[in-house]
């Protein structure tokens, strides 16, 4: 196995101040994408972290938002290099949107070959609760060496899920109102087979933490129960929030695979049916 998806606060605290860990503040939200929060960043982040765009850093350009899927091998070599990202390096991740962002990335890295990545637990909120520090500095960057290579485990394209689904345990990560879809809106709802597993369901509510192993265990198995025994395939609406259980899954042993064009893809095919309930 990879090391943790997840760091704790405590544990990013130890780590301040070395050269070999990189930390990325990725905030932002799905609803105003345009801002990022690039302004919250330099009003205070962790101390040496570095802001990232999650919607230009290791994604297409050339497609709306909701449609596009992980960028290429040249554009993922150019965001390591402008991050400052090298091999023996450790990443970490952090957001203030229940781990999506962050773990959007988190998931981008993993398929571009950098293993050592991991998503802070609870984020930039669960940090702030804990006082820990904070600083307005905005840090140099180093241009980074790492170069990318596919690590196709941790993917699936549309072909491949409607090949594989069948066969596997199909988690959708979103809201129950979009999974459910609406009768006036034909195109909404899910994708057949697929199990409703909203991230939620694997987060503390209080602290925005994941929840323990064994509650996480609970909850898989209630909403998802093949998931011990058949391949785990991952999506939601674009990609982002069905890295929150493929990083749940990970604390548990299994690596999932993640079909990040969603169901934004899969309903733009007149002919792929889906699902309402």
């Amino acid at each position: 196995m990879n090391p943790s998806p997840i760091i704790s606060a405590g544990g990013l605290h130890d780590l301040l101040g070395r050269e070999d860990v990189r930390i990325f503040d990725v905030r932002g939200t799905w609803k105003s994408p345009a801002g990022a929060l690039h302004d919250e960043y330099l009003d205070g982040h962790i101390p040496g972290a570095i802001f990232v765009d999650w919607t230009r850093d290791f994604l297409t350009q050339e497609q709306p938002l909701g449609l596009a899927p992980v960028c290429d091998q040249e554009a993922a070599a150019a965001a390591f290099k402008s991050l400052g990202v090298k091999d023996g390096d450790l990443c970490v991740l952090y957001d203030d949107y229940a781990h999506m962002l962050a773990g959007r990335v988190w998931w981008a890295m993993r398929y571009w070959g950098f293993a050592n990545v991991r998503v802070l637990n609870g984020g930039w909120g669960y940090w702030k609760a804990r006082g820990l520090a904070v600083s307005t500095d905005v840090p140099e960057v180093t241009q980074g060496s790492f170069q990318p290579q596919i690590n196709s485990a941790v993917r699936v394209s549309l072909a491949e899920l409607q090949e594989r689904k069948a066969l596997s345990c199909h988690m959708d990560a979103r809201g129950p109102i979009s999974y459910a879809g609406t009768a006036k809106d034909p195109r909404s709802g899910h994708i057949p087979g697929a199990l409703h597993v909203h991230f939620n369901e694997l987060l503390d509510p209080d602290t925005g933490l994941f929840l323990e192993a064994d509650d996480m265990e609970k909850a898989f198995d209630r909403l998802a129960p093949d998931w011990r025994t058949r391949p785990v395939i991952t999506s939601c609406g674009s990609g982002y929030a069905g890295t929150v259980p493929m990083m749940a899954l990970n604390v548990l042993g299994v690596e999932a695979s993640l079909y990040d064009g969603s169901f934004s893809e899969w309903k733009q095919g007149p002919s792929r049916p889906v699902e309402q309930s």
